[in-house]
């Protein structure tokens, strides 16, 4: 009871502002990253920053040459501590319109969705989704770029010979994709839901109609099992034999 421990103030350095990056996750938030001067801080090399919410960007109003003020939170996380300087010119960046962006969009591959939509495949292949061994963010980018998906599960239908093809996959890696991909279909309702993003913590222990009739009494669940895409994409797998759907 005597004792008591002292931390060290956090280290803090300057950096310049070169970029700022709008990353939209999952369910539509944005979140502003600054791409920043390489500086050194606790024998960390730093690049990138974010700065929090959209709101908390809005309103110190960085831009390509300010320089701002950076941190380790928890000794291990770049952190936005404040705005020292402001640069006179200051550059118009393409915000994201915030109304755009939210849980139900962003469910096909579109210029303007890019960042949730790949959001969106990353979550689905995670560990809270299908979890599917070997599929990450990098895989689903070669497939992106590749231009091989448009749709949230249109990776069930490529074929080895057809993932091949994908620039940065060979025969093998193309071939254990392929058995991650297969393992998708053995997965059961609950995990498919989860992994398209059915908002809340409802029990999902019935089928798809079933569980569309109960959701009338929670607007969110209503919005999600009658919205347009995820109908499509709920064709989609019960094409492809997904049980459950």
């Amino acid at each position: 009871h005597w004792a008591v421990a002292w931390k060290y103030p956090a280290s803090q350095a300057l950096a310049v502002v070169q970029a700022v990056d709008f990353r939209i996750g999952r369910s539509g938030r944005i979140t502003p990253v600054l791409r920043v001067e390489p500086v050194k801080l606790d024998d960390r090399r730093i690049e990138y920053v974010s700065a929090g919410s959209l709101q908390r960007w809005q309103s110190l109003d960085i831009r390509p040459g300010d320089q701002v003020v950076i941190r380790l939170s928890g000794l291990t996380i770049p952190a936005l501590d404040s705005v020292l300087w402001r640069t006179q010119q200051r550059a118009e960046l393409q915000v994201p319109d915030a109304k755009t962006y939210h849980n139900l969009s962003c469910w096909r591959a579109t210029p303007a969705c890019a960042s949730q939509f790949r959001a969106r495949l990353v979550w689905l292949s995670g560990k809270q989704g299908l979890a599917l061994p070997g599929v990450g963010p990098g895989t689903w980018d070669k497939l992106l770029r590749a231009q091989q998906i448009n749709s949230l599960t249109d990776w069930l239908d490529l074929s080895t010979e057809q993932l091949s093809r994908v620039p940065g996959l060979g025969p093998r890696s193309a071939a254990a994709l392929q058995q991650s991909f297969q393992l998708a279909r053995q997965r059961p309702q609950q995990a498919w839901l989860r992994a398209l993003g059915v908002p809340g913590n409802v029990t999902l222990d019935a089928d798809w109609d079933t569980l569309a009739q109960r959701s009338s009494a929670d607007w969110q669940l209503q919005a999600f099992f009658q919205h347009p895409q995820v109908q499509a994409l709920r064709t989609q797998l019960r094409t492809a034999q997904i049980a459950g759907f």
